[in-house]
């Protein structure tokens, strides 16, 4: 599962507010897993052991959140309330970090663009690791030249190639 960081508003000027902006972020954790995402919602749990009115106790708990936001594959922003001061900071060390930061409501678009590129990635090792004879001599079956002396093991070899580069993308994202 790829790890990912919440990002939404949690301080309040009155308990519905907060209330409010808890169910945003519980929300946004079960969209998450739905997804098939591993969420980390910091302020979710660690206000539940810290006193977010003391000021220590804050900058500890937001500490600890940026620190687990780096081992993150990518950060969903739940804008719907707005950009706290807190959730700015969240996105700006992301992106210091080179870690992308997408709208809660993209997050079906971000995993199916992901995935077509771990397609074309793996595809064109495939294409390099493919029949030798054939790519040698620029002749392949898959690029439409019917007259290559091994087609089928051209191609299967392709095939080979692709799952097993498309397996170690999967893999190297699992961990």
């Amino acid at each position: 599962m790829r790890k990912v960081y919440i990002c939404s508003p949690y301080r309040a000027k009155d308990g519905a507010e907060l209330d409010r902006n808890i169910d945003y972020a519980q929300q946004l954790t079960r969209q998450a897993l739905e997804a098939g995402l591993a969420p980390i919602t910091p302020h979710l749990y660690m206000t539940q052991c810290m006193d977010d009115k003391k000021p220590e106790e804050r900058a500890r708990g937001m500490a600890a959140g940026l620190t687990l936001l780096k081992g993150c594959d990518f950060v969903i922003a739940g804008v719907k309330y707005g950009i706290t001061e807190e959730m700015d900071r969240e996105i700006h060390t992301a992106n210091m970090l080179g870690i992308a930061v997408i709208d809660a409501n993209q997050i079906k678009r971000h995993l199916e663009y992901e995935e077509k590129r771990q397609e074309r990635v793996a595809s064109d090792y495939a294409k390099l690791h493919k029949c030798k004879h054939c790519y040698e001599r620029r002749l392949c079956s898959l690029m439409g030249h019917e007259n290559c002396c091994t087609a089928s093991a051209c191609t299967a070899a392709y095939k080979r190639a692709y799952e097993y580069a498309l397996s170690r993308i999967r893999e190297w994202q699992e961990t």
